[in-house]
Order: structure tokens, then sequence, then C-alpha cells
């Protein structure tokens, strides 16, 4: 084992780390704060990331480095700015003849919040299996995804961050025992929204091996391309003081304002908005000299993610967005019970007039004869799932099917703990694995310990199902296939997905159960709900 100040190379120089004991026991090394790519700052803000710059000596490695300018999810405070592109690698050992495989964990927050800390995202849980953790910051917000419809600033700055961050895992893993020819990309939420899009990307193929997705996807529609985007970016630069459309003055004008000004702007183009998280997100970056993503995601998920693949969902994912609105949720009831195109995506609206369904439609397949109230909330939050997360999932499955792609493995997360973090935090009340659940599950929270809460006890419910969630994703991690053998924590074999009349998927609760799901009675396709009513 590592010394208490491990030191290792990287391209770049030398860095020192840490020697850390495990929430249950077990050391690792951890090496916090490591400089991916040269800062965004002055002039390279909305630029491209270009790698990291040298330094002399043995930099330190033992703290966090910045985080991308936001406003906290827990704090409400805005917090963070430009330089931010900072990575944390977490290894059992610095053996280099190991060759340990690689997770590359890529955290959610609507493209708008989050970090790659050890806040929520703690490594004890994984870094017992055996594999090498290592998770990111990326820019977020209009700092990460500014779209001119101009190669001044073409967007997709943030997924651009991803790119290089696994660029230099694949220069610099192989010295922190880590396999590069072994990496697995994957995230939750937003992030698993990133890794979807970096399966079609063509700036990141051949960077990553396999594939994980938890509760997002690129088609979900708050990770969607917005339609227009420079119309945002306009708007963002008059609320702070420059009103024109031309595409490099908004650029020098936004490099002179404070990060978080910007932020706080962003913000305020939203109030009304019940749908999307941001007006900045991924999009169509064609005039790039470098795109991400040069073409709609529909178009490019219809050939297939080419590696092997895992996702689903949380059993009762929305019911977070009724949580985290707060008592103010209430009062927009009455808005969407005169108006409910207003809970619509603007593509959503285009794709529902051409198959002759109406918002009204819409609102029978899940209330019915009745109107949306306190008392039907449920009813709610089941369309909020299957629009904002489970459609989209179900799509990509679908074209998985069709292009006879790489395995793809699909499961519904539905373990609910009443005392679960996200309950918590976002005073969650309706039953059901929320949004989030399943992230306890991989990792150790630090944030925990603000709330007085101990990690779970060794034996109990909730330590079992850390047991099988980490195995089984270490054991994709590791062979492509989350169940190759029978173990002591997983004695169910999860089968991928085939073509027939069901979707086979991994139910992942109390105990591991594989299930089908019949494709003629999922509520989630609209035209054939309709057609039933």
């Amino acid at each position: 084992m590592a010394s208490k100040n491990p030191t290792v190379s990287v391209k770049q120089g030398q860095l020192r780390g840490l020697l850390e004991t495990g929430i249950y026991g077990g050391k690792f090394v951890s090496f916090r704060g490591v400089p991916y790519a040269k800062p965004p700052v002055g002039p390279l803000r909305f630029k491209d990331p270009l790698p990291p710059e040298p330094w002399a000596g043995v930099r330190d490695a033992t703290d966090f480095g910045g985080t991308a300018a936001q406003k906290d999810l827990f704090t409400h405070q805005l917090i963070g700015g430009d330089d931010c592109l900072y990575l944390n690698v977490y290894t059992p050992s610095l053996d280099k003849l190991s060759k340990r495989p690689v997770m590359v964990w890529i955290h959610g927050g609507a493209f708008i919040h989050g970090s790659g800390d050890n806040t929520i995202y703690g490594p004890d849980y994984l870094v017992r299996k055996d594999v090498v953790l290592v998770t990111m910051n990326y820019r977020l917000g209009a700092l990460g995804f500014l779209n001119l419809e101009h190669e001044t600033a073409p967007g997709n700055q943030g997924l651009k961050d991803q790119v290089m961050a696994l660029k230099w895992i694949q220069e610099n893993i192989s010295n922190f025992g880590g396999d590069p020819s072994n990496v697995t990309i994957f995230g939750e939420s937003a992030g698993a929204a990133a890794v979807n899009y970096l399966t079609i990307s063509p700036m990141a193929q051949g960077l990553f091996h396999k594939a994980i997705s938890q509760s997002g996807v690129a088609l979900n529609p708050w990770a969607h391309v917005i339609k227009n985007p420079s119309k945002y970016a306009y708007q963002l630069a008059a609320r702070l003081g420059k009103d024109t459309n031309d595409p490099e003055a908004v650029v020098e004008f936004l490099r002179t304002v404070e990060p978080l000004k910007i932020v706080s702007a962003e913000n305020e183009l939203l109030k009304d908005d019940y749908i999307l998280f941001s007006r900045f997100g991924p999009g169509i970056d064609d005039k790039s000299p470098t795109p991400f993503l040069p073409k709609h995601p529909k178009a490019m998920l219809q050939a297939g993610v080419r590696v092997p693949y895992l996702l689903g969902y949380n059993a009762n994912e929305a019911s977070v967005l009724i949580g985290f609105k707060g008592p103010s949720f209430y009062d927009i009831i009455p808005k969407i019970n005169a108006n409910f195109n207003t809970v619509l995506h603007s593509e959503q609206l285009d794709d529902l007039k051409r198959d002759d369904i109406s918002a009204m439609d819409l609102k029978r397949i899940y209330f019915g004869d009745k109107h949306f109230t306190r008392e039907t909330l449920q009813q709610y939050a089941d369309y909020m799932s299957d629009m904002m997360f489970v459609q989209g999932i179900f799509d990509v499955v679908k074209a998985q099917i069709q292009t006879g792609a790489q395995d793809t493995y699909l499961y519904k997360f539905t373990y609910d703990a009443p005392d679960s973090l996200a309950r918590m935090k976002f005073n969650v009340t309706l039953p059901g694995a929320t949004h989030a659940d399943d992230l306890m599950y991989l990792f150790y929270p630090h944030i925990m310990k603000q709330f007085s809460l101990d990690p779970p006890r060794l034996g109990s419910e909730k330590y079992k199902v850390i047991q099988y969630l980490t195995q089984m994703w270490t054991d994709f991690a590791k062979t492509g296939n989350p169940t190759p053998k029978p173990t002591d924590a997983v004695d169910e074999v999860w089968e991928p997905v085939q073509k027939g009349d069901a979707y086979d998927y991994m139910n992942i609760g109390k105990t591991l159960k594989m299930e089908s799901a019949k494709k003629d009675e999922q509520t989630f396709e609209w035209k054939r709900m309709k057609n039933k009513l």
C-alpha cells in the first residue's frame, strides 16, 4: 500500500495525493483537484478546452478543485467560477501492473448544478470492488453551453470538457493502476444524458468502452436540443446590459461579466417554465470547426450505441419535481389545469401534432375524467415521469433493439427507503423510488454528516442494496455483463433486452428480479394509449 503522502507522475508533472480509509474500512489512494484542461478564463471563456499546462515540482492533490459557476442545489447560494476543469482519481493502489477497470463518473444536475467532489459522490463503496474511479467537473449553464449558432460560440463546451477529461484519462490513468483499454463512462440525470451524448458524438469515439445511463438520455426534453439557442444568448446579454444581435459583440461583452452574475441572469430567464431547468444545454453545434453534435440526437441515435450499454430509471422519478418546488408548486395547479400545454416541451408539441394527439388527450390518459388536484398528485408524477424520463429512455432502448447494437441491459430501480437523502432534502411525500435515490447505493455522500445520518449498517437491508448495486455496476465495467457469474450478493441473471412483444428488465428493489413489461401496455406510448381512450 502507498505511503501517507503517495505521489504519482502524469504527463504534466507530479502529484501528491492522500491515503484514505473507507467508511467501511480498507484503504484507498485519492488524488483530488487534478487539472485536466487549461482554466477557461478570460479569452478562453466559451472556447473549446485546451490541454493543461505542465508544472514544476510536486503539485498538491489533496483538496478538490474549483467548481463550475452555479446556484448550489442545497444551499441556494451562488458558488464557483470559470476555473473548474478538475477531476479526482480514487484507486485501491498505485500498482501499475494491476490494470484495473476504470469507471468515469459524470455528475448530474440539469447541466446547471453539481460537481464531482465527495459531497454526494464519495468513492468508498465502489473502490472496494477493485476499480479505479474518476469523477470530474465540467462547465455548466451558459458558461458551458452558450450557443450563438456561430463559430465564435457554437455550444457544447461542457460536453467537450468531458471529452478532454477522457483524453487525459487515456494518457495518464495507467499510472494510477487503471487500464486505459477498459474505461466505462457512467452518470445520472444530466450526467446520464451526457453519457448518451458521448456514445454518439464523433469526438468521443474510442475514448471509452462501455456506458451506463441512470435516469437520463439525450432524448429527454430537459436534455434535448433547444430550438433557436442563439435567441436565449442574446436575451442573456441584454439582461446583463448588452442589447445586440452581433454574436462576436455578445461574446466579447459576456467575457467581461463576472461568472456568478451570468448565473444569476440565466436563472431569471426561466421564471415561468415548468419543463426546462435552463435555456442553455446540449445542442447541435454544426457551426463549430470541431462539432461535438453535428446533427440532432434523434438522427444520430438511429445508428445505435456501439458499446455495451446499461440504462434505466427509478420507479417514481418525477415525485422529486413536486417536492423540489415546495409549497409554491400548488400555485401552478390551476394554470396546468387551464392549459396542459404548459407542461409540454416544444418539440413534443410538434410530435403530438404529427400523431394527432392533443394536450387534453394526454390529460385524459393520466387523469381520466378527474382534474389535476392535490389528490391526483401521483397521476401528475406518473405523467411527468413518462414525459421527462421514461419515454426518452425507451426510445433509446427501441433504437438499440432495432439496430441490433451491442448488448443493452435495462433496469427499473424500485428500492424505496423512507429516509433516503433525496426524499428528505427535497420534501418528497409520494411513495416509490424518486429521482436520484439510486445514487446513495453507489456512492457514500459526505453531506450525510450534515443530516446526522450514519452510513448503512453492515448486514442491513440498505447495505445489501449497496452490495448488489456496486457488484453489478463494477462487473459490467469489468466484463460488459452486469451478472457474469452468480455471487453471494447477486444470484439473478440479468438478461439483455431482446426483440419481441415485451421489454425485459432487472427490477432492483429489496431483491433482484428479472421482469417483463408488455409493449402495448406502457403509458408513455401516447398514440397507442389515445386509441384506447
